[in-house]
């Protein structure tokens, strides 16, 4: 009995040991985050030449997960859910609060038929508490046979979501 009381009490100590050490990780000073986490970003089209806002701000959620890979999903002024794919991708530090990522999203038509993809690229820089961003971004639109159709610009801002 004294042998099957003691094994609960290490489980115990090892459950709770655990416990108080992912609350020590995740309530390390905001400063020293980085971009790992779910973000409520708004995003709005720009005309690349002068950067005058070409729509209004439409939400989107993006998970960024550590070693570099995200998923993201937004839908667009005018597009439907059911024509797009949610947006996932890559992301690389570049320096102590900015990032580089690029990210995939497929088309498809009223019939469920594949009608290309746009590819963005985003610069994210985080702000001194890591707990919102700024973010300009190129996107690249191709049709179903992968041929560039056009480019155009946008900007972004995300709060981190707790």
């Amino acid at each position: 009995m004294k042998l099957k009381i003691a094994a609960i009490m290490l489980a115990l100590i090892a459950t709770t040991s655990l416990v108080c050490g992912q609350q020590s990780q995740s309530s390390q000073p905001s400063g020293n985050r980085d971009i790992v986490g779910t973000w409520q970003v708004l995003r709005h089209g720009v005309n690349c030449a002068t950067g005058a806002r070409l729509n209004p701000d439409f939400p989107t959620l993006m998970t960024f997960n550590r070693g570099g890979t995200l998923i993201g999903y937004a839908v667009a002024p005018g597009e439907s859910p059911a024509l797009g794919s949610p947006e996932f991708g890559n992301w690389v530090k570049q320096g102590p609060r900015t990032y580089t990522v690029r990210d995939v999203s497929y088309g498809y038509d009223e019939n469920g038929a594949f009608t290309g993809r746009a590819e963005i690229t985003f610069r994210i820089t985080l702000d001194a508490d890591a707990d919102s961003f700024t973010s300009n971004q190129t996107i690249d639109v191709f049709d179903a046979n992968g041929n560039f159709l056009f480019s155009f610009c946008g900007k972004a801002t995300g709060k981190r979501f707790e």
